[in-house]
């Protein structure tokens, strides 16, 4: 292989440990593009801490551009706020306010893929180069607010208003800042014979009767506990035997309600609360059809 090729080789391929590298306003941002390659689209990794959220802005010409690769985001743009996951791709129109802010509680890690180097020149600019691929320790310095925005308007761009605070954000793309749920509260099972499945699970499982009848007819519904664990396992029947449906806690009914309009905030159609003397709960179900219940227990 002769130098000639050896050299076209190194400017088409960038390795992960490789790539310019700068501590950026208390991120880390690293340049893809390999060492000698075209500066442009400019494809830039930058890392966010839980938290992080930029000054809404504009820029003037450039489409702010970018895919999700790991952490959650709460992107404003415009008047329109929606939430980021691993595998989105975000596309921000030139000429209309944006921000964002992440909410997961690691540090997000940001593609951005842009038509120019206009950001890559801001990062340029007032970015410390590094060699660490961490985000900077605390205490690092950074440029103070004036010089970044007279920067930053150098560059396309320019600051109209404050980063995104956690209160801004709708409860229900609050992502891990959202109501808590569980470990498996209960699975409720469908049966061929009662007595038959009450003992087999007594037996294996170490679990006890705290609820429900066996009527004569070998009909019932009883609930089973396992009293050192706490969780319980529904039995109903005679029927076709199956999984009828895995229940998942939350704390109280208030906790249940949060989290039922949280999951209808994205796009989940959860049915209506029901409840009883052992407490509430809302069914979901998955693709497939398959049924959750999300269960507060009765306080």
């Amino acid at each position: 292989m002769t130098q000639t090729a050896v050299a076209t080789q190194a400017e088409f391929l960038a390795n992960p440990d490789e790539g310019r590298a700068w501590w950026f306003l208390g991120t880390l941002a690293v340049l893809r593009n390999p060492s000698g390659a075209p500066r442009v689209p400019a494809v830039i990794e930058l890392t966010v801490p839980p938290g992080g959220s930029p000054p809404a802005h504009v820029h003037e010409t450039l489409d702010d551009s970018f895919f999700m690769l790991d952490g959650d985001a709460v992107i404003k743009c415009g008047d329109r706020v929606e939430l980021a996951r691993p595998g989105s791709y975000v596309v921000l129109p030139h000429g209309v306010p944006h921000t964002f802010r992440v909410t997961s509680p690691h540090p997000a890690k940001l593609l951005l893929i842009h038509a120019d180097d206009s950001f890559l020149r801001f990062i340029e600019a007032i970015g410390t180069p590094t060699d660490e691929r961490g985000l900077p320790p605390e205490g690092t310095p950074t440029p103070d607010g004036d010089r970044v925005a007279e920067s930053c308007a150098e560059h396309g761009a320019r600051f109209v208003g404050p980063s995104l605070e956690a209160e801004d954000i709708p409860p229900h793309l609050a992502g891990n800042d959202a109501t808590p749920i569980g470990a498996v509260h209960h699975v409720s099972l469908q049966v061929t014979d009662l007595r038959a499945s009450e003992a087999w699970y007594a037996a294996a499982l170490d679990l006890v009767r705290v609820d429900g009848d066996i009527d004569d007819d070998g009909r019932g519904h009883l609930v089973l506990v396992n009293p050192t664990a706490g969780w319980m396992v529904t039995l109903a029947g005679p029927a076709d035997p199956k999984v009828e449906h895995v229940a998942f806690g939350c704390s109280d009914r208030d906790a249940l309600s949060r989290r039922r309009e949280t999951v209808a905030g994205r796009g989940i159609t959860p049915g209506h609360i029901t409840d009883a003397p052992y407490g509430s709960g809302f069914v979901l179900r998955d693709p497939d059809g398959i049924e959750m219940e999300l269960f507060a227990p009765a306080t």
